[in-house]
């Protein structure tokens, strides 16, 4: 798995998973009903765990546009045939992409923390036998 090393790039690889995992492209600039419905629920999912700006970056849309997709996303689960399934696909997606990728992260900060505290603990014990 390719790592990626900022929240941005990590919701950005998200995005490509979902649209992977439902076997569409992703098409940000279209505006048919079978671009829209994918997007505003990937938007959604992703805006509650990173925020607005980083979901709208991601989904290269305005965060104004992720903010109109959670506004208009009660109406859209109960009238819109498919964006209920949809949604829930993209909670999935998020839900575990994300949490993985931040797991990673953590275990790369740990690491780096060790590897410095270690290069701290040589350089007192060089001290101390000198």
């Amino acid at each position: 798995m390719k790592k990626h090393f900022n929240l941005i790039s990590q919701a950005q690889h998200c995005v490509e998973v979902f649209f992977e995992v439902i076997g569409q492209p992703y098409e940000p600039h279209k505006r048919q009903r079978l671009h829209l419905v994918p997007r505003a629920a990937i938007g959604v999912a992703l805006s509650r765990l990173v925020g607005d700006d980083i979901a709208g970056l991601a989904l290269e849309k305005d965060r104004t546009t992720i903010i109109h997709y959670r506004h208009k996303h009660k109406t859209h689960m109960l009238y819109h045939e498919g964006y209920s399934t949809m949604f829930e696909t993209a909670q999935n997606v998020v839900d575990s992409y994300m949490n993985e990728a931040a797991k990673a992260d953590r275990l790369l900060y740990i690491d780096n923390a060790i590897k410095l505290l270690m290069k701290e603990k040589e350089k007192i014990q060089s001290k101390l036998n000198v």
